[in-house]
């Protein structure tokens, strides 16, 4: 089966999938900063997001972004340095990032 790729608007696109694994205790904290910073934070470049947590792990989020392209994807990053050292404070680890490319 095939898809077709409407990336016509934004030939660069890619799109981002991020995992993060809450402290134990720090979950509530976690669920809600994740989803509220996504979702309220100005992203230029940033076409739209999904987050999930993880049923058999709660605690475990996941979230798929699509971007314009990396560059927009890496230019949100760099102004996003200060918040995000301070969020892997309530974090077991560092969040997980793939950019991945549509082949298909």
């Amino acid at each position: 089966m095939s898809t077709k790729n409407h990336n016509s608007n934004y030939p660069d696109r890619v799109t981002l999938f991020i995992e993060i694994h809450a402290k134990e205790g720090k979950e509530e904290i976690v669920r809600e900063v994740f989803t509220t910073t996504i979702a309220t934070s100005e992203k230029p470049g940033l076409l739209g997001y999904k987050i999930y947590e993880d049923s058999s792990d709660p605690g475990c989020f996941y979230s798929t972004q699509e971007w314009e392209n990396e560059e927009a994807f890496h230019a949100h990053m760099r102004a996003a340095k200060t918040g995000l050292n301070e969020a892997v404070n309530i974090l077991r680890e560092p969040p997980i990032t793939n950019i991945l490319r549509r082949i298909g």
